[in-house]
């Protein structure tokens, strides 16, 4: 008896990270086995391209959609695949790629697409944010005035990304909120709050190590603002996982959060800024995408 081939389509974002992405495409077919799938491609043109891509593909019951991109395209694809029977794939082809990163996936494009043949799937929890989905995290304050200056800036790579944080590291400040989560009120001043679903930030930086992508609850970071001379300390215990150490830290888990400020604060999904607002309610959804992993 023939095994029906899966279909699978490859949509593929060409400004991000900055690889070679005429090579990638050649390369699918000889590195897919053809017996398993039937191979189609698409290319974003614009910001929210994919989305549309990715919607078409479940309307015509794609088994697998591969996003070859950052976390931003994997944000506009996966948000589409959202609690149906469509799976995604990943080749990281981001500046980050925190996600790929936490779920293991190779970072080598080759390796990636080799990968998709295992067919193993995983279920991953899904953020929702002012009704927009996330996958990996969101946050408000210094990580958001950073996404929102990378995501303007020229440079995609990591100089692009450390200048953001040097820059924004003098410009913002701690701000006000009140933090609602299921079994508790915080009220205070804090330099960011990242509500995570996955561990990290991207480039093995982890907000919140503690965050598993499957465990219904998001790890929630509330950071006031490091002192100068205590950043090289504080740099080395999130490189290192350990933040949750720092003075400057407290760790939440809950699966429902309302942050409230009297004053509007930035606000980011996956890394993307995407405005500004006096509140953001957030909650999880269990096991609602499906994700093939190594």
């Amino acid at each position: 008896m023939t095994i029906p081939k899966k279909k699978i389509l490859f949509i593929i974002n060409p400004i991000s990270g900055g690889h070679n992405k005429i090579e990638i495409i050649q390369s699918i077919p000889k590195l897919l086995d053809n017996h398993k799938f039937d191979i189609s491609f698409a290319h974003t043109k614009h910001f929210g391209h994919a989305t549309k891509i990715a919607k078409n593909a479940v309307d015509e019951n794609i088994d697998i959609v591969v996003a070859v991109g950052g976390d931003g395209t994997i944000n506009e694809i996966a948000s589409q695949l959202v609690n149906t029977n469509t799976t995604l794939a990943i080749v990281p082809c981001g500046s980050g790629n925190g996600l790929a990163r936490d779920l293991n996936i190779p970072l080598h494009y080759k390796k990636a697409i080799q990968q998709i043949n295992t067919l193993k799937i995983k279920k991953i929890d899904v953020g929702i944010c002012n009704r927009q989905y996330f996958i990996s995290l969101t946050g408000t304050g210094f990580d958001a005035k950073v996404a929102y200056d990378f995501n303007r800036g020229k440079k995609r790579k990591f100089l692009g990304y450390a200048w953001s944080i040097l820059k924004d590291y003098f410009n913002v400040k701690d701000q006000y909120y009140e933090i609602e989560l299921e079994n508790e009120k915080i009220t205070g001043k804090y330099f960011f709050v990242t509500i995570a679903n996955c561990s990290q930030w991207g480039y093995n930086v982890k907000v919140a190590p503690d965050a598993k992508l499957d465990d219904g609850f998001f790890s929630i970071n509330l950071c006031r603002k490091p002192s100068f001379f205590s950043l090289i300390p504080f740099g080395i215990k999130m490189l290192s996982g350990n933040i949750g150490a720092s003075n400057y830290v407290v760790m939440k888990s809950s699966s429902k959060i309302t942050l409230t400020s009297n004053h509007k604060f930035f606000y980011h999904l996956d890394g993307d800024a995407k405005g500004i607002a006096r509140q953001i309610e957030v909650e999880i959804l269990h096991e609602a995408l499906r994700v093939i992993v190594k």
